[in-house]
């Protein structure tokens, strides 16, 4: 459970807790190639338990690992000392050092952030670990800040015994800490992150602050994994709800539960992320890459915001103001600009129109199902036509159009399409279609098409294969 992964020269080191057949849990380190970060060798354990009636008689776990000098390493790790319910069994967080990263010697001054036991306080009942980082001051200064995870109550109730704060603490020398407060809560709006937030792992980048956590809501009953920006790693906002889901739980055999405790490193222009499965790590660690675009809707409108992991570049992705056929255009019934849905568990977004066509007596009726996926390559738009009138529909056309300093216009035609009939229309787009000086679409665009039996809207439930929990 808990993974912390730091690059030494071209492997990665994966620190993690590991459980015996007695239930004590000690930290261990795994090494594999950066080139093959799937293929970890197991080393053993480097950091044990402490004696008993020790603040770590337990466990060592949630390691978090940071180089302080060429020559030395922190490891930084939440006890357990086998009292107590839920995080009032975790009282403390303690420290070690190290000069080759897999030999310890923990600090006789631990544990160096401990409960509070004061009524109001965010961290009064438990505390546990999250991530450190040595942060550049605007004057120039540098101070070392400790993001991690507080518990203010305890109870029967889901909400008062699985609350969970993120806070901060600040140090000169990555020992010694003041705490500064509480920096972020659950959101009742976000039923993802309605119950809790945790396990807060914070990068620092130029003017920005990123900051990845573990959510706990009851749209799944257990973790996913969310994120949130801050201009000074304090004040933080995370979007509107559901741009900030990162990562939830699916239907597979080791994280159809939970996903949580996510450890974040930048890999070439991507991102790497590890994180547990089902059990709090107990059915293993995964890892991912992030996706090269990613779009989000923009309300109201029948657009999305696309963002390119490279360089933050913004565009906007218009789908379909008018639909075209040969004898007559289609216009929007009910809503001009309906909701986007989503994301599912895996990241899709899909939105649902019914536009009509009127030609003399008759009435045409064409249902349009719009759904992005995020994949490896970028992103991955399909759009479903249903026929549901009387006559084939000869000569469709739609558009897209991507707006960025320049605008590309994407005219797409489809085939004959008969009454009752469905065809779905695949279109790709790639960090390649966002050079500003050559921005095309049509590279993108392998023009596939699918023909499928009849299709029903789904009312704001999930595209088939998306399914949620």
């Amino acid at each position: 459970m808990n993974p912390c992964v730091i690059r030494w020269k071209d492997e990665y080191r994966l620190y993690y807790a590991g459980a015996d057949n007695q239930g004590f849990r000690r930290i261990g380190v795994a090494i594999a190639p950066v080139a093959n970060p799937d293929a970890f060798k197991r080393i053993g354990p480097v950091l044990d338990v402490g004696p008993e009636g020790a603040f770590d008689a337990r466990w060592t776990v949630l390691p978090h690992v940071v180089s302080a000098a060429s020559d030395r390493w922190h490891l930084y790790y939440t006890g357990n000392c086998g009292r107590g319910e839920g995080l009032s069994a975790f009282p403390g967080i303690g420290l070690a050092f190290s000069t080759d990263g897999i030999h310890w010697e923990k600090y006789q001054g631990n544990p160096i952030l401990a409960p509070t036991g004061r009524p109001g306080d965010p961290d009064r009942y438990g505390i546990a670990g999250g991530s450190v980082l040595i942060v550049r001051l605007p004057n120039g200064a540098s101070e070392w800040r400790f993001y991690y995870t507080g518990c203010p109550s305890l109870g029967t109730d889901v909400f008062q015994n699985q609350q969970k704060i993120c806070c901060w603490a600040g140090s000169s020398d990555g020992i010694h800490w003041e705490r500064r407060g509480p920096v972020l809560f659950r959101d009742p709006d976000r039923e993802y992150e309605n119950v809790a937030v945790a396990g807060p792992v914070v990068h620092q980048e130029e003017g920005l602050f990123r900051m990845w956590y573990s959510a706990i809501g009851t749209r799944w009953g257990g973790y996913s994994i969310a994120y949130a920006e801050s201009p000074d790693g304090v004040h933080w906002t995370r979007g509107n709800p559901g741009d900030n889901l990162q990562m939830a739980p699916v239907w597979s055999d080791w994280e159809w539960q939970m996903v949580e405790y996510p450890c974040v490193l930048c890999e070439g222009s991507r991102l790497r992320l590890f994180y547990c499965g089902n059990g709090y790590g107990k059915t293993g660690i995964g890892t991912a890459l992030s996706c090269p675009i990613r779009a989000v809707p923009c309300p109201g409108t029948r657009a999305v915001r696309l963002v390119t992991e490279a360089n933050g570049q913004n565009w906007l992705l218009r789908f379909p103001p008018a639909i075209t056929c040969s004898s007559a255009a289609f216009a929007p019934v009910e809503l001009r600009n309906p909701p986007w849905h989503g994301p599912t568990a895996t990241g899709e977004l899909w939105q649902e129109v019914r536009w009509k066509l009127r030609t003399g007596s008759t009435s045409e009726e064409l249902f349009l199902r719009s759904i992005l996926r995020h994949i490896h390559e970028g992103l991955e738009i399909r759009l479903t036509f249903v026929n549901h009138g009387s006559h084939t529909l000869r000569g469709l056309a739609v558009s897209l159009a991507l707006e960025g300093r320049k605008t590309a216009s994407l005219q797409l035609a489809l085939p004959d399409l008969p009454a009752e009939e469905a065809v779905t229309l695949a279109v790709r787009i790639t960090p390649d279609s966002f050079n500003p000086e050559t921005l095309s679409m049509t590279e993108a665009v392998p023009a596939s098409f699918s023909w499928s039996s009849p299709i029903q809207p789904l009312g704001g439930r999930p595209p088939d294969g998306c399914g949620t929990r």
